[in-house]
């Protein structure tokens, strides 16, 4: 089995991805104008009370479910497998936001030392109404329907934009119009979601199987708060050591460094149910070994070419109170690599069924970031931040591949990779240190992003795929010139 497929699906959640990240990032101008850097930490830290309610509703079903329904043994159940984790969601939903609800002037204080209860109330309801929006994309891709996943994503994105411009810049409501915006959009999805599974699945509710996804799932839960923990843990050190704002240029700096994720969540969204889908073909950890290459040396040269002009992306698309991110950006965009990274490597883990081992990893990355952020943070602030969330996910990513590799080994080509990586790494480095002007920044990255093409080329000439790629150029080619000396006979 070739990448064809795997390729022909990355590129479509990419292209929803990209359409999404594009969106939000032209209008970033517009809401950094619209949007201080406190209203942006109010929002940032918001964002991590929705993560860890999700993670805790979610409880591990995403995964179970993705595992029981490509089980060759399970096909004719898989009405009851849809029915009865999209039940569990939405009970641990229902409870989940009762809970929010009740304790919202606790968890305001305890987060921001005043009321914005409000606030947290309304980001209740959109964690019950944005698991729904997950549970119908994860199964749109369990289902490999990367079109109908594309085409709601592009509507999802569409509304929530168009809500976000009525709500934050035309009515200037701030983080009450930013929130109201996401809600009524996550409801809109949450209402199709319903339909959807109804139409197509039925409703066929299974206790037995709802009791056996849950045990699959349940020691995820761990693993979902100790990764909140991981990701929410920079914005609490900052808001408690720095202020708001600081969290505001954090949150920034994560929206630029977003910018990988459109090529990092591609491959991510389209890697789950392909790499269990293909587990039983021979040539199952060639391919594997080659998709963990390729997803390295297409964002190494991301990071680089995103960090060498973040000042000037920042430049265009912020405010002057916004340009303090550029620092943080090399570190976010790594943070962002090896946190998908992860999910490629933890195939051996996910195969054979030996999830547990994600508590204690992620635990230790946890702690790790708790550490690192105790440690940088009060001295060097944002940039502590970032630099701890990358080092600690960089632990992850290291201590899920050894694990992996134990159960199920495959052979990486590590050295090759570091090829890359230490020459982008150097003059990034170089860059920063010295503030090279925009007109170096420029040659140094077109003399590298030259030796970086050349050695992709390479290292992949041999590479079945990339000779079909270069023999269907070579035969576009040959029908163009075949097609001009026709036209030049019948002129003549």
């Amino acid at each position: 089995m070739s990448l064809k497929r795997l390729t022909k699906e990355s590129l479509v959640y990419g292209l929803s991805g990209y359409i999404s990240k594009m969106i939000s990032v032209f209008l970033l101008p517009l809401y950094t104008a619209a949007l201080n850097p406190k209203d942006y930490g109010i929002l940032d830290l918001l964002g991590t009370v929705a993560v860890v309610s999700t993670f805790l509703i979610v409880s591990g079903t995403d995964t179970a479910m993705g595992y029981f329904f490509f089980r060759m043994e399970y096909r004719e159940e898989r009405s009851q497998i849809i029915s009865s984790s999209m039940f569990v969601r939405l009970t641990f939903g229902i409870i989940a936001f009762v809970l929010i609800f009740f304790l919202s002037k606790i968890i305001s204080n305890t987060i921001f030392g005043q009321d914005y209860s409000l606030f947290i109330i309304i980001t209740g309801a959109t964690v019950v109404f944005s698991t729904a929006h997950q549970f119908l994309f994860d199964l749109l891709r369990l289902e490999f329907r990367q079109w109908l996943y594309l085409i709601l994503s592009c509507l999802y994105v569409t509304v929530s934009i168009l809500l976000m411009v009525l709500f934050v810049i035309i009515l200037k409501n701030g983080v009450h119009g930013a929130l109201m915006a996401q809600a009524i959009a996550y409801s809109m999805i949450f209402v199709f979601t319903i339909i959807y599974i109804f139409n197509r699945y039925g409703h066929h509710f299974s206790m037995m199987w709802a009791k056996r996804i849950l045990s699959y799932g349940f020691p995820l839960i761990g693993t979902g708060i100790a990764l909140w923990v991981l990701n929410s843990t920079s914005s609490y050190f900052l808001a408690h050591y720095c202020d708001l704002s600081t969290v505001g240029i954090y949150a920034v700096g994560l929206k630029i460094a977003s910018i990988l994720g459109m090529v990092a969540g591609a491959l991510q969204l389209a890697w789950g149910p392909y790499a269990m889908d293909i587990q039983y073909n021979p040539n199952a950890k060639n391919i594997y070994a080659k998709v963990f290459q390729i997803y390295f040396f297409i964002n190494i040269i991301a990071i680089f070419l995103v960090s060498m002009f973040a000042i000037n992306i920042l430049k265009v698309f912020t405010q002057p109170n916004y340009y303090a991110a550029k620092a943080v950006v090399p570190f976010l965009c790594f943070n962002t690599v090896f946190a998908s990274a992860y999910f490629i490597v933890a195939i051996g883990i996910n195969l054979v069924k030996k999830v547990q081992h994600t508590i204690w990893i992620m635990s230790c990355g946890a702690v790790c970031n708790i550490i690192l952020n105790y440690l940088l943070t009060p001295s060097i602030g944002v940039l502590g931040a970032a630099f701890s969330a990358m080092t600690s996910n960089f632990v992850i990513f290291i201590l899920t591949l050894i694990i992996s590799q134990k159960y199920y080994y495959i052979q990486f080509k590590f050295n090759k990779i570091l090829l890359v990586l230490i020459p982008a790494g150097v003059i990034i480095s170089l860059a920063y240190y010295y503030d090279l002007s925009l007109q170096i920044r420029i040659i140094a990255s077109v003399l590298a992003t030259t030796y970086f093409v050349v050695f992709l080329y390479l290292n992949f000439k041999d590479a079945d795929e990339f000779i079909k790629v270069i023999q269907f150029i070579k035969d576009i080619n040959l029908f163009s010139k075949k097609t001009k000396e026709k036209d030049n006979t019948k002129s003549s």
